[in-house]
């Protein structure tokens, strides 16, 4: 029979597999450090990168607040407002003359029934190619008046009727009469020569030199003063 007898003071360990396991952790140690402190230099790269970008944006808002500064204080001079007041005259004056009244006293007159009378006119432009107008209609009975509103809806050039008010007036004859005052859109067509713009030259058209005028403008408002 023999037995196993270890007469050493520090008997034999494998510490092999000790020592690779704390290499491995230590390497891991080390390359998280590494990423982490890599990935704070980026965050603070970026964030210096930005805070420049933000001075940036702060100076030049500031410079744009002094430009609207000092151009706000120059749109108040004397000078600049009496331009600004000439300038908006003038635009008036074109925008009115880019709608055709004499097409709109027409297409008005086609949905016009024969009873009923339009005793007043106010047009207000709204685009070029469209304008609103506030129309006193009369009639001797109610029959036409609605016949109008309905005419009004399912026509191309005029919708969205709206009646303000409804009254009773006795004309010279002592008659009495139904007006209404209504609100409508009108939207004229461009026409095709319009579009094409023919000239003289090349075979079109020679162009009425009185043609749309605002003197069409200036009759309605007569219409309009005269009728009240």
């Amino acid at each position: 029979m023999k037995v196993a007898f270890n007469l050493a003071s520090h008997p034999y360990e494998n510490l092999r597999p000790y020592y690779t396991a704390a290499w491995i952790a230590v390497a891991v140690a080390v390359v998280l450090a590494l990423s982490v402190g890599n990935r704070e230099r980026q965050q603070r790269s970026e964030t210096r990168s930005l805070t420049q970008q933000l001075g940036r944006f702060e100076a030049e808002v500031q410079q744009l607040e002094r430009e609207q500064q000092e151009l706000e204080a120059w749109l108040r001079r004397p000078e600049v407002q009496e331009i600004r007041s000439h300038s908006g005259f003038l635009n008036t004056m074109i925008f009115r003359k880019s709608l055709s009244w004499t097409r709109m006293f027409l297409d008005l007159e086609k949905i016009l029934p024969a009873r009923a009378q339009v005793t007043s006119i106010q047009p207000r432009m709204n685009t070029p190619q469209e304008a609103e107008l506030s129309l006193s209609v009369s009639a001797a009975e109610m029959a036409p008046l609605v016949e109008l509103l309905k005419n009004l809806e399912s026509s191309s050039q005029f919708g969205s009727p709206a009646v303000e008010t409804q009254r009773f007036d006795t004309d010279r004859s002592q008659q009495t009469r139904i007006t209404l005052d209504l609100r409508t859109q009108y939207r004229q067509p461009v026409p095709e020569a319009a579009l094409l713009s023919p000239s003289p030259e090349n075979g079109g058209p020679q162009a009425d030199p009185r043609g749309q005028t605002p003197a069409v403008a200036d009759a309605a408002i007569t219409l309009r003063e005269g009728g009240r």
